[in-house]
């Protein structure tokens, strides 16, 4: 299948890194505005350099279209390559917006081309083992979560991460893989209330605390700092009446099962492959296959609305009730 890479950045080369180990792919260009970049993307996978994606689809036959870019530039790319009847794997989050996300949606939701939205912790097996431990029952009734997931600033194309505007900010841009994750495994967000540092004139430090209601009755709160100062890390906790399930990404032993009628047997971890290159190959075989998605487009724009939900918690103070899914 050949694909063309928009996005030459921190979260390209990531994907770019991914493609090398899958070969049903080959990576026939990659296009970013800093040509340097793009040349250095080209290079990981043997690809050729463009400039644009003008250039890049006025020169290679492209079947897939892998969108790297800020979040603000999604919608438009998106439904460019959907009008050429090309597939897109697009970077989470969907979009800035609830409206760029179902502009994306409606583009996407005849018999042509498919559209994937990578929100990845859905492909790290610890995350995968503690939602079959949820559904197989073993830590009872849900009842409260406790997560975090902290990152140094991030540097980007013109300082993006640091123009909310463009980013949406840590709500945005990182905690949205614990709100998809956290819905994926509990259901329906009802409620949300937050509080953080968003408004306040230092930009380049983001910090909030999110308490997410589920229609289930069980709490969650959720933790996001940009600025952390110390390597990227996440940490979950999910109190059950059975039983406790925790996971901390900077101990050895990274899933705990822990509790009177927990046999304190956890899922075998052990992959040889990234979580990125899990989810990108999946996505492939779903072109081929016709299969459909572990990530639901819906679900990327539910994802999107929780986080909005939560920067709306975050400027007037107030609890935000969604009210169900769109």
């Amino acid at each position: 299948m050949r694909v063309g890479l928009v996005g030459a950045g921190f979260m390209g080369g990531v994907h770019l890194n991914a493609y090398a180990g899958i070969p049903e792919v080959e990576v026939v260009g990659v296009a970013d505005a800093r040509l340097d970049a793009a040349m250095a993307g080209a290079k990981l996978v043997g690809a050729r350099p463009y400039a644009s994606y003008q250039e890049l689809v006025a020169a290679e036959d492209i079947e897939v279209v892998d969108v790297c870019l800020p979040t603000a530039f999604h919608k438009d790319l998106a439904l460019r390559a959907a009008g050429e009847g090309r597939h897109v794997i697009l970077e989470k989050p969907i979009a800035r917006s609830i409206e760029d996300a179902q502009e994306i949606l409606e583009a996407f939701s005849g018999d042509g081309p498919r559209l994937f939205v990578g929100h990845v912790v859905r492909f790290f097996p610890e995350y995968v083992g503690i939602k079959e431990k949820i559904d197989a029952g073993d830590l009872g009734t849900v009842g409260v979560v406790r997560t975090s997931r902290r990152s140094p600033f991030l540097l980007g194309w013109n300082d993006w991460y640091a123009d909310w505007r463009v980013s949406g900010g840590v709500l945005l841009d990182l905690v949205i893989h614990d709100f998809d994750f956290l819905r994926w495994a509990l259901g329906e967000v009802e409620r949300v209330y937050a509080r953080g540092m968003l408004g306040r004139e230092y930009n380049r430090l983001d910090y909030v605390l999110a308490t997410l209601r589920f229609e289930s009755g069980t709490i969650a709160h959720v933790e996001g700092h940009w600025g952390y100062p110390g390597p990227f890390n996440y940490s979950i906790e999910i109190a059950g009446s059975d039983a406790l399930i925790t996971l901390d990404s900077t101990e050895p032993a990274s899933l705990e099962l822990i509790g009177d009628t927990a046999s304190g047997e956890v899922p075998d971890l052990a992959s040889g492959k990234s979580p990125y290159e899990n989810e990108l190959e999946h996505f492939v075989n779903c072109i081929e296959s016709g299969e459909e998605p572990i990530v639901q487009a819906h679900d990327a724009c539910e994802a999107l609305r929780i986080s909005l939900a939560a920067t709306e918690s975050v400027l007037t103070g107030k609890p935000v009730t969604l009210g169900g899914p769109a």
